[in-house]
């Protein structure tokens, strides 16, 4: 799939201060409609402009002024549709570390990749971290989206997988989270040597 693309065109003579009388604006659809001479592979929605092949042109019609000028600025602006960004907790887990790396795989299957610690109780734990009661007993979990045995962890939005059980190996781990709020650890996944 292509991305999309909206584009805002603003040409001024001032690039700080431009009276709108100086400017050029190309931003709603029927401005980018009436502004447009040729386009190829590309659809125009809602003041969107996205392109429909692997390559895709577009090009405007040229502005006439009763004076003459040349453009100062010209901005293309992103789309408020990518803007909706919504600020959250850090994602990864407790047991995470090491520059973890975050990787989509589609809507609802996230993996994150990075050093485990799962020396709780060492005397490098992070204050804030909890310690792991000497009387934690992992109980059988469920999790929406996983049909795997999971085992519940001292975090609660963190559980064990078959493959979290097995001895760490030195290098990094996978976790796994439909939601990336709950993350399933499947344990390491590489030796110490191949560390990143």
């Amino acid at each position: 799939m292509y991305k999309k693309l909206s584009l805002l065109l603003l040409l001024s003579q001032s690039s700080l201060y431009a009276d709108p009388a100086s400017s050029w604006v190309i931003d709603t659809q029927d401005e980018w409609s009436h502004s447009l001479s040729k386009q190829s592979e590309v659809e125009l929605t809602k003041g969107v402009i996205s392109p429909t092949a692997k390559t895709a042109t577009l090009q405007s019609k040229l502005k006439s002024f009763d004076e003459k000028r040349s453009a100062s600025t010209i901005t293309f602006a992103q789309s408020p549709t990518w803007l909706n960004w919504e600020p959250v907790s850090n994602i990864g887990t407790p047991t995470m570390r090491d520059a973890p790396v975050l990787l989509s795989l589609g809507p609802d299957n996230y993996w994150m990749f990075g050093l485990y610690k799962g020396k709780i109780n060492s005397r490098k734990s992070r204050k804030n971290e909890p310690q792991k009661p000497s009387s934690f007993t992992p109980e059988e979990a469920a999790l929406e989206g996983f049909d795997i045995p999971l085992l519940t962890t001292i975090y609660p939005n963190e559980f064990t997988a078959p493959g979290g059980l097995n001895r760490s190996r030195g290098g990094y781990h996978a976790w796994q989270s439909r939601d990336m709020k709950n993350w399933v650890h499947h344990g390491p996944i590489t030796e110490k040597f191949s560390r990143w």
